[in-house]
């Protein structure tokens, strides 16, 4: 299976559907939260380009639509937050069909542990749980 190809995504969490990968009031400062919220299609917050870099080995920049700024992390139990500096991220297919991990180039998985609204996205080590599964819903 493949990565989602180059477009602009609502990224929609599969443990818990009516949250979207939402860059929190569509900051433009470094460290603005990535996180859980209810989905709003009047909002640009949570509309995310993926720019594919090497679709074989699955590396993409996801650039918010609202502020510019890349989604990053720097290290497990560390909150996603958006950047103005490019970053890399890596778009892994999981076992159901449309579902994706999204990680780091170093291999922590994006993790929204509740449904909570404004839950920043964190990373953790991978598993198989579906709190790191993500859609990709194209606009």
């Amino acid at each position: 299976m493949s990565i989602p190809l180059p477009g602009t995504y609502r990224i929609r969490n599969v443990a818990f559907p009516n949250q979207m990968f939402d860059l929190i009031g569509g900051g433009i400062d470094a460290d603005t939260p990535v996180a859980g919220h209810n989905n709003n299609y009047a909002s640009q917050n949570m509309l995310w380009t993926v720019q594919v870099v090497d679709g074989a080995n699955g590396l993409v920049r996801l650039i918010n639509v609202s502020s510019g700024t890349f989604a990053q992390a720097a290290d497990t139990g560390v909150g996603v937050v958006g950047s103005p500096s490019i970053a890399l991220m890596t778009i892994v297919p999981r076992t159901n069909l449309g579902e994706y991990t999204i990680s780091t180039p170093d291999g922590q998985a994006c993790t929204l542990v509740n449904a909570d609204e404004d839950t920043q996205v964190t990373l953790d080590d991978p598993n198989s749980d579906d709190s790191q599964g993500w859609t990709f819903c194209p606009v």
